[in-house]
């Protein structure tokens, strides 16, 4: 047991410093022929907007915000209507499909008869027994 921790530890000890080593060219492979030098990418400030240029980047940002609100609320109406026509649509053909077929659980429509009314006679009184 305690010759495979020293190997273990040989290993790793080995692996570090390859690792050191690879650290260390790429460290000094830039200077190695001495033209190149390290150094810092500058940074460079952006132009500063004047208070015109802020307003104007400001209002385009809150147009276009307004417009694309007005188009999702077109694009809404325009969808709410289509759902509409569409839920229509298909409760008129379940309703004309009930009449030839068992709609799974639908009530059939009622049947309504018109029957022909004869016009109500007056009954009339006999004798005089109304009248008294």
């Amino acid at each position: 047991m305690a010759d495979t921790s020293k190997i273990w530890i040989g290993q790793i000890s080995a692996a570090i410093s390859r690792g050191f080593a690879i650290v260390r060219e790429l460290i000094s492979w830039p200077v190695a022929d001495g033209s190149a030098k390290w150094q810092l990418p500058k940074v460079v400030e952006p132009r500063r907007l004047t208070l015109q240029d802020q307003w104007n980047y400001l209002s385009e940002i809150i147009t276009g915000a307004a417009s694309r609100a007005q188009e999702a609320s077109r694009c809404q109406a325009s969808a709410t209507l289509q759902l509409d026509l569409a839920q229509y649509a298909l409760t008129s053909l379940v309703d004309e499909l009930s009449a030839v077929m068992d709609v799974g659980g639908r009530r059939r429509r009622a049947t309504v008869h018109v029957l022909g009314i004869a016009p109500q006679q007056f009954a009339r009184p006999v004798g005089d027994a109304i009248a008294a």
